[in-house]
């Protein structure tokens, strides 16, 4: 299979990284058209190809001109995974591990977690949704403790658990 043969061929040899601003920050233009990047994950990107003292320039240009901000990324990252019904702690540790400060997690966090205008908490929300559509056959068949386990593995604090449990269409009980 000569592709195989390739990639076996390009694996063996060790490539070369070029050390050229102009080039890195061309690559970097050209990541950044698909999606938005945080700093330390564009970075690890260049260095795949450049040299890390051009992708660490490139990335500092980049921040500089505000085509790259960490802030911004973590806050559409966190009401991303808020709206894919993510509990907080899973949507902190995803944001940690795309190299963001505590400090933006945090504030990323509060504002995708806030209170709605009902001060509805979407945490909840999304652990009722899950309960009303993907376990509502294990809580139908009085599996009450496995719903409540796979909830909890998901990152869901107990006190909604209990909540989501106790009133799954958002009735209270």
């Amino acid at each position: 299979m000569p592709w195989q043969q390739r990639r076996a061929r390009r694996d063996a040899q060790p490539q070369e990284r070029s050390a050229d601003p102009a080039e890195a920050r061309a690559r970097a233009l050209a990541l950044l058209t698909g999606r938005d990047y945080p700093s330390a994950e564009l970075y690890e990107k260049l260095c795949a190809r450049f040299t890390p003292e051009a992708a660490a320039e490139t990335v500092a240009a980049l921040v500089a001109s505000g085509l790259v901000d960490d802030a911004r990324y973590a806050e559409a990252k966190a009401r991303s995974l808020q709206r894919a019904r993510k509990s907080r702690l899973a949507a902190a540790m995803a944001l940690r591990g795309k190299g963001l400060t505590d400090q933006e997690i945090d504030a990323a966090l509060e504002a995708a977690y806030a209170p709605g205008e009902e001060g509805e908490d979407p945490e909840l929300e999304a652990a009722r949704a899950l309960v009303a559509g993907q376990y509502r056959a294990k809580l139908a068949a009085g599996r009450r403790d496995l719903v409540a386990a796979a909830l909890a593995r998901r990152g869901f604090p107990h006190r909604v658990i209990r909540q989501a449990l106790d009133a799954p269409d958002g009735d209270e009980a």
